[in-house]
């Protein structure tokens, strides 16, 4: 930081801006409502972990952006004045999300056009084969023949994998979740990938020991189905969707209640959303 800009910084809680008819150490008006400088300071510690003069420009900005869009909704929420909650950046953000869905209402539900448009490119899409895998790990052939006799007479994988297996996830009965074909050693991603649902792999050495391995369920290559993809869009064109109804919302309350930074109170460089004064009454 320059010798100017700390010494913009240390002075800016202090100094009256002249001719602009705004009172120290405040930042910027909100409707009714005076943010000052030392709050807005401790926000940026809050947010970002640091001294408030480590900010950098665009950080310092940024949060200051999203401040005073949490002061719209709070003032806007109280007709003008401001409604009083937490300084902690998380408690702070939960409360103006309970007072913009009151101000805003819900959003729209992503357009069904939007919505197949993506489901139907993500169905084109070829996915390799994908196996729900169990394995146990030996240390020795010797050990993995003997724990792959005991499956065959009936042992239970899980059990079995619980009491003999070395591997990190036995205590789990061996579940390694979903493997994708061509995700492993070429030798073992032989082994499993011949396997059908329901079958037992004889021991096979790899890097750390003797694998044997259990197939639970197989899915073949091919476009993941269509029940698996359509909550996933659903889910992030509604994500979408509610950032731009709240973003929206935001703006209209801003021309409501009025916004004006003062930008001599200022010790970093903004150019955001409020640099212009916002409609004031």
């Amino acid at each position: 930081m320059s010798e100017c800009r700390l010494l913009t910084a240390v002075l800016v809680g202090s100094l009256m801006t002249l001719g602009c008819g705004v009172e120290e150490g405040v930042l910027a008006k909100v409707g009714k409502a005076k943010v000052d400088v030392a709050i807005f300071q401790q926000h940026l510690e809050a947010a970002t972990g640091e001294p408030w003069e480590a900010a950098t420009d665009p950080v310092a900005a940024r949060l200051l952006d999203q401040f005073l869009d949490q002061e719209v909704v709070l003032v806007a929420a109280d007709g003008g004045d401001h409604v009083d909650v937490p300084s902690e950046p998380g408690i702070r953000s939960a409360r103006v999300r309970l007072q913009l869905d009151g101000l805003c209402g819900p959003p729209q539900p992503p357009d069904p056009g939007l919505v197949e448009a993506e489901v139907a490119s993500s169905l084109t899409a070829e996915r390799p084969a994908r196996a729900h895998v169990r394995q146990m790990l030996l240390d020795s052939r010797e050990e993995a023949e003997i724990a792959r006799r005991r499956l065959d007479e009936g042992s239970d994988f899980e059990e079995l994998s619980k009491s003999v297996s070395r591997a990190p996830n036995a205590d789990g009965g061996g579940d390694l979740g979903l493997l994708t074909q061509g995700g492993l050693s070429e030798d073992l991603d032989e082994v499993i990938f011949a396997l059908q649902a329901g079958e037992i792999s004889e021991p096979v050495m790899g890097p750390s020991g003797y694998h044997i391995f259990q197939v639970l369920e197989v899915f073949p290559a091919g476009p993941p189905p269509r029940s698996e993809i359509e909550p996933g869009v659903l889910s992030r064109l509604g994500e979408v969707s509610a950032r731009e109804h709240s973003a929206a919302c935001v703006r209209r309350l801003a021309g409501e209640v009025g916004v004006r930074v003062i930008h001599d109170q200022l010790w970093f460089h903004y150019e955001g959303r409020y640099s212009e004064v916002i409609h004031e009454e």
